[in-house]
């Protein structure tokens, strides 16, 4: 029997192109962006208004720029204000702290007086704390609260105020505007208020 040889494949030869017809890529490229142009052009004129000059305020006034953002961010502006505003040994109600220092009453409704005791010290007296005791993880006694302030951030300790976490109290907390956390224990933190 005889065996079936393999044919070559044809070679095929491109198709001659006149280098005439060859545009270089800066001519395309120009093309492109002209045709760009027109359906892109800008029909109707912009107003630009001048911005609003801020040298104009009065040099004279001084604005502490840390103190007002702490005063409308944080929310232990109330212990501030109380820290602030009380004199050494002086004990206020719950009452006088509403009416004198514009602190509202949700935000002391447990509280039955605060005195100062030093210059970042108060003195706490609770008023009924076991509905909150039982719906949270905070532990409230009489006694006292020392407070700390730093950036944006409030340190405090003392008895007053605690937070059971694992079967244990812990009285040193960190306020960060509306969450707080134990600085020992990684991890838990909670919200205060709403």
């Amino acid at each position: 029997m005889p065996v079936n040889m393999l044919k070559p494949v044809p070679v095929k030869t491109g198709v001659k192109i006149a280098s005439k017809s060859i545009k270089a890529p800066q001519e395309i490229k120009t093309k492109k962006t002209a045709a760009n142009q027109k359906n892109f052009a800008v029909k109707k004129d912009i107003a630009i208004t001048p911005a609003p000059n801020l040298e104009s305020k009065p040099k004279n006034e001084n604005i502490d720029i840390k103190k007002e953002a702490n005063d409308k961010l944080l929310n232990f502006v109330n212990i501030r204000k109380i820290l602030n505003n009380c004199k050494m040994g002086q004990t206020m109600t719950q009452e006088q702290l509403t009416q004198n220092f514009e602190i509202p009453e949700e935000a002391v409704k447990l509280v039955k007086s605060v005195t100062k005791t030093a210059e970042n010290e108060l003195s706490v007296k609770w008023k009924s704390t076991w509905l909150v005791e039982k719906v949270s993880d905070a532990e409230l006694e009489d006694g006292k609260m020392k407070v700390k302030f730093k950036a944006n951030k409030m340190y405090m300790s003392g008895n007053a105020i605690g937070i059971k976490y694992n079967r244990k109290i812990y009285n040193n907390l960190v306020i960060v505007g509306r969450s707080a956390y134990i600085p020992s224990v990684k991890g838990y933190s909670w919200q205060i208020g709403r």
